[in-house]
């Protein structure tokens, strides 16, 4: 089911105002358990769904990933994710999850974090 509540102004607003959304990853409960499952990133493919603004892509690139693609349904989300986290192995785009469709293999690595 595609919903966008994200581009809403007020639910956007009331998001940026959250602990994840001001610090990052180490505002956010999940990424310490994430982190220690995630495999070696050097040199990988990866792929971010519902990526939001950006900070696993960030980690992914700062980590040695040759390609980092973030995807997102909503246009704010990956606004600010082009403003906070950028880097030039970072792609960002535009689209539901549901409606994406790559090559078999086309990612070495495939994350989705809430």
């Amino acid at each position: 089911m595609k919903e966008n509540k994200y581009d809403d102004s007020r639910f956007f607003e009331k998001y940026s105002q959250m602990e994840r959304s001001k610090k990052g990853l180490d505002g956010a409960g999940e990424w310490y358990a994430l982190k220690r499952i995630l495999p070696d990133l050097k040199g990988k493919r990866v792929l971010d769904l519902g990526c939001g603004y950006g900070w696993h892509c960030k980690y992914a690139a700062g980590q040695g990933a040759a390609f980092v693609l973030g995807t997102d349904i909503s246009q704010k989300m990956l606004q600010t994710a082009a403003e906070r986290n950028p880097d030039p192995k970072i792609e960002y785009r535009c689209a539901a999850m549901e409606d994406l469709e790559f090559d078999a293999g086309a990612f070495d690595v495939v994350l989705s974090s809430l």
